[in-house]
């Protein structure tokens, strides 16, 4: 029993209101954490639908990439498409900033600026360059997505733990605590009761005996 509840060193009754105010401050604490939790994962999920529609997209997309390069590279040729690709100076340049989603910290990336278009490309390559910038926007939001993703289940597996020493450790101590000091003080007003009673007999019988002496 002992170790199924909470030590206390002096089990009066100050400290069982003590304990019934941590146990109702708990249970608030508990259900607060489980509507958050429940939040997040509404929140988890319409982050993975948005992922597998932006991972859709950009599949979409870097096949009509692979095609109009495919197809440049049969019409012109592998040194060519080398020429025209060094002529083409453009990095990826993403700006991350930070965001706040139900309190869990996340990275949201941006493209720092929209490709250039460059006159003097084939019509392939000129068809490949248009897709370019989308495929950067694109993948900027799985890499967003996927991030918060992440950062999301790592706050639920957080939560999950706090909420399951809640209801199957420290809630139900207090509990058994609870009903553990009850049921001894319980027991000790029955004891003063059944005490009071004897002494009263005593004094009765005492007084009576006195009375008939007399």
């Amino acid at each position: 029993m002992s170790s199924q509840i909470i030590k206390i060193s002096r089990p009066t009754k100050i400290e069982l209101l003590r304990l019934r105010k941590r146990l109702a401050l708990a249970r608030r604490y508990y259900n607060l954490l489980k509507d958050r939790e429940t939040l997040l994962l509404q929140t988890l999920r319409d982050t993975l639908v948005k992922l597998i529609e932006a991972r859709t997209r950009l599949n979409k997309l870097l096949r009509e990439a692979a095609e109009s390069y495919n197809t440049a590279l049969s019409i012109y040729g592998w040194n060519f498409l080398e020429a025209q690709s060094r002529a083409v100076g453009y990095r990826i340049i993403l700006n991350a900033k930070y965001k706040n989603v139900l309190g869990v910290w996340t990275l949201h990336y941006e493209p720092a600026a929209e490709p250039l278009s460059e006159a003097h490309l084939v019509p392939e390559l000129a068809q490949l360059q248009l897709v370019r910038g989308d495929v950067v926007k694109t993948l900027s939001e799985v890499i967003s997505y996927e991030r918060t993703i992440v950062n999301i289940g790592m706050e639920i597996a957080r939560l999950k733990r706090i909420v399951n020493m809640l209801e199957k450790v420290y809630i139900p101590r207090l509990e058994r605590t609870i009903k553990y000091l009850s049921m001894k003080f319980d027991e000790a007003y029955r004891e003063d009761v059944v005490r009071i009673i004897r002494i009263k007999r005593m004094l009765e019988a005492r007084s009576v005996g006195e009375a008939s002496k007399r």
